[in-house]
């Protein structure tokens, strides 16, 4: 199968991944009244991986071999720290949907790990740490970029029925609805040349699904201390 063919179906089949019938995505996209002590274990809980998500693409950057790989995994890391401006990185932005919720910014280290969490963060470091480079890319350029449109839209119908909450508290979700569809653009480019023989398919879709079924382990740790 040619890049571009092999390329078009894995979008398509991650698109339409279980991940998004996973009941804790689900929860959302049915809640008439997200109650506000609900919300704040969602927030607490959460803000531990917002925090980690850009040090994996930061670390397959580190292990990537070829130079317009990196250059897109360097612009997405230059996105996600605000162009610039740490005040406006998505680390702060998140900080501030915390504070419109009325939670008050602790040291990192205080918050709760939970161990589907802690297990979502082993997978991710040795991965992008130590593990095959086109894996690691795979996993944080594509797992969790390609979804992530659909994924904070589920997501923002939940949060937009947090009482009191205003569309400006949640520029973290709304934001990279549309940016990382650019992002998403620019990985699928560089990664094509790879992409012509089986054996790289094969290593581009075990990155995806470590990934993935990392994830949605997550979502059940996430569910259980949140919903039920």
């Amino acid at each position: 199968m040619q890049a571009k063919e092999f390329m078009n179906r894995a979008k398509d089949s991650l698109l339409q991944h279980e991940l998004f019938s996973d009941p804790f995505i689900q929860k959302f996209s049915t809640l008439d009244k997200f109650e506000l002590a609900a919300a704040r274990r969602f927030a607490e809980l959460y803000y531990p991986h917002i925090l980690r998500t850009r040090l994996y693409q930061a670390s397959a950057l580190g292990i990537c071999p070829d130079e317009n790989i990196q250059f897109v995994l360097s612009d997405i890391l230059h996105d996600e720290y605000g162009l610039g401006e740490i005040k406006h990185s998505h680390m702060q932005q998140y900080r501030n949907f915390m504070t419109a919720l009325g939670l008050s910014i602790k040291a990192a280290s205080e918050y709760k790990l939970i161990p589907e969490l802690k297990l979502y963060i082993s997978t991710m470091e040795q991965l992008t740490r130590n593990g095959d480079w086109l894996e690691a890319v795979a996993a944080v350029g594509v797992a969790s970029e390609w979804p992530i449109p659909r994924y904070y839209s589920l997501l923002l119908e939940g949060l937009r029925n947090i009482p009191g909450i205003e569309e400006q508290h949640l520029e973290l979700f709304s934001g990279h609805v549309e940016l990382d569809l650019e992002h998403s653009r620019l990985i699928e480019q560089a990664l094509l040349p790879y992409l012509n023989d089986e054996q790289n398919q094969a290593r581009f879709t075990r990155g995806i699904e470590i990934n993935m079924n990392a994830r949605r382990t997550l979502h059940q740790g996430l569910y259980r201390e949140i919903f039920a």
